[in-house]
């Protein structure tokens, strides 16, 4: 018989506590480090409205799909509308945001990490915040 390095995990969305990341962003992680995966990471983030993350990268790629509301993508000073569905491919140490494009509705996000880096090494995840001109001036 094969040895199973790791189990199949599955997290239920009411029993994960969720944390305020920055100002009127919450955060619920999904399926993270210590639940056993091994080369990503999965999770929500809801949005205020008019609320937003600061410009920031990651020393990993990230996707991120809205799944409610409508959002401004922020990348290296180009502003991009999104609506429902509409996902996005954010390569390693590139400059981003994202913003909740509405200021009475809130914004839901399903945002997934790389555990892995540009050379494919399993790596701790890391958010630098950066200059907000790196992104898009401030509206």
């Amino acid at each position: 018989m094969n040895k199973v390095e790791y189990q199949p995990k599955i997290s239920k969305y009411k029993s994960i506590k969720p944390y305020e990341l920055d100002v009127g962003v919450n955060f619920h992680d999904m399926m993270i480090q210590d639940m056993g995966p091994k080369t990503l990471i999965v999770g929500l983030a809801t949005f205020e409205p008019g609320k937003s993350l600061p410009c920031h990268i990651h020393n990993v790629e990230e996707s991120v799909t809205i799944l409610k509301g409508n959002a401004y993508c922020d990348v290296e000073g180009v502003r991009t509308a999104l609506e429902p569905y509409d996902t996005s491919f954010i390569p390693a140490n590139i400059p981003h945001r994202f913003v909740n494009a509405s200021e009475t509705e809130e914004l839901i996000i399903l945002w997934a990490y790389s555990q892995i880096d540009e050379s494919f090494s399993q790596v701790d995840i890391d958010r630098i915040i950066v200059p907000t001109d790196r992104c898009m001036l401030a509206r």
